[in-house]
C-alpha cells in the first residue's frame, strides 16, 4: 500500500473521531453549560425585581416575562441533560452532587411565586442543587 493511502486513511480516521467528539461530546456539554448560565442569570433578575416589587408594582408584566424565560431555560436545561448529555458526564454531575432535575422542579415553583421569602427558599434549593457558587443573588 502506498504512504498516500495510509495517509488518507488516517486523516479520515482522525476526522471522523472529532468530529463524534466534538458532536456529541463537546456541543451539548457547552449547550448545558451556556443554558445554565441563562437560567442563573434570569433568577438573578428575577429575584431583583421581586425585591424591587415591594416598592413598585407597576412590573408586573416584567416579572411574568421574566418568569416565563425561567420556565423555558429550565425545560432546555432538562431536555439536554435527559436527551443529549454524555452518560460519562452525567455521572460527573452526579459525582459533584448536582443535580438538574431536582433544580427544575424549584425553578418551576420560583417562576411562580410572588413573595419575597418563598422566592428566597426557591432561589436557595435551585442554588444547592446546582452548585452555583455566584453571589450575585440571595
Amino acid at each position: 500500500m502506498e504512504p498516500i493511502y495510509i495517509a488518507s486513511l488516517i486523516s479520515f480516521i482522525a476526522s471522523l473521531l472529532g468530529y463524534i467528539i466534538i458532536r456529541f461530546w463537546i456541543l451539548p456539554i457547552g449547550r448545558y453549560l451556556k443554558i445554565k448560565g441563562r437560567l442563573v442569570s434570569d433568577i438573578g433578575a428575577l429575584l431583583n425585581m421581586l425585591r424591587a416589587e415591594q416598592a413598585q408594582d407597576n412590573d408586573r408584566a416584567h416579572i411574568e416575562s421574566i418568569g416565563v424565560s425561567v420556565r423555558r431555560h429550565c425545560s432546555d436545561l432538562v431536555s439536554i441533560y435527559q436527551n443529549d448529555l454524555p452518560y460519562w458526564y452525567r455521572l460527573h454531575l452526579e459525582s459533584k452532587k448536582e443535580r438538574p432535575l431536582e433544580a427544575a422542579k424549584f425553578s418551576l415553583r420560583l417562576a411562580n411565586t410572588r413573595k419575597q421569602e418563598h422566592a428566597l427558599r426557591q432561589v436557595n434549593e435551585i442554588k444547592r442543587f446546582l452548585h452555583i457558587k455566584r453571589s450575585g443573588f440571595q
